[in-house]
């Protein structure tokens, strides 16, 4: 008797047991979402709106990325240093620096903008990256500053500021191409109200 009652038991748990499994692989099934392994991208909201605060701002003609690809090009971060936020010696200085996304199918890389009046602009972003090239891009010289790594960055003079572009100086950097196209899109930031 007493194991015919064992027996019952461990077939009451066993069958208790298949009932709350079914209940959570019907919870997970239904319920918790699914989605692709790769997560979506946060962008920035409002980067334009931030850029020509900064550009009103700033103590020089700012220029900034414009008209890229939204699919493509995704502001992910942005960073912006106006003139007297910082006191001491960089009082003066007016910082935007805006980092991308280059969001393709099959694989993301990452692109940084930054525009800065600090004398040693280029010093303070790249270190002592020597200049190894030029390059044309939509009528402006550019230099090419590639480290030893092969991490390549584009940097020019603009109206008292020094644009730089670069591949993050990490793994999954942008490729020069992207880096031109980058460099190409870069126009005054219009402060005025429209």
């Amino acid at each position: 008797m007493a194991r015919k009652r064992g027996q019952e038991t461990i077939r009451d748990m066993a069958l208790s047991l298949a009932v709350v499994m079914a209940g959570v692989f019907a919870f997970v099934f239904f319920v918790l979402p699914r989605g692709d392994d790769e997560q979506a991208v946060k962008v920035v909201d409002n980067a334009a709106v931030s850029v020509t605060s900064f550009a009103r701002q700033a103590p020089y003609p700012v220029l900034a990325p414009s008209g890229l690809a939204q699919d493509l090009w995704k502001p992910t971060s942005l960073r912006v240093q106006a003139p007297g936020a910082v006191q001491g010696d960089d009082n003066d200085l007016a910082v935007l620096t805006i980092g991308y996304v280059v969001d393709r199918k099959d694989h993301r890389t990452f692109a940084r903008y930054e525009v800065s009046n600090a004398p040693d602009a280029v010093q303070r972003l790249l270190g002592n990256r020597p200049v190894t090239g030029h390059r044309a891009i939509e009528g402006e010289t550019w230099d090419e500053r590639r480290d030893d790594d092969g991490h390549l960055a584009l940097t020019r003079p603009a109206g008292g500021s020094t644009v730089i572009i670069d591949d993050g100086d990490g793994s999954g950097g942008a490729s020069l191409e992207d880096l031109a196209a980058l460099a190409a899109s870069v126009r005054p930031v219009a402060t005025a109200a429209s």
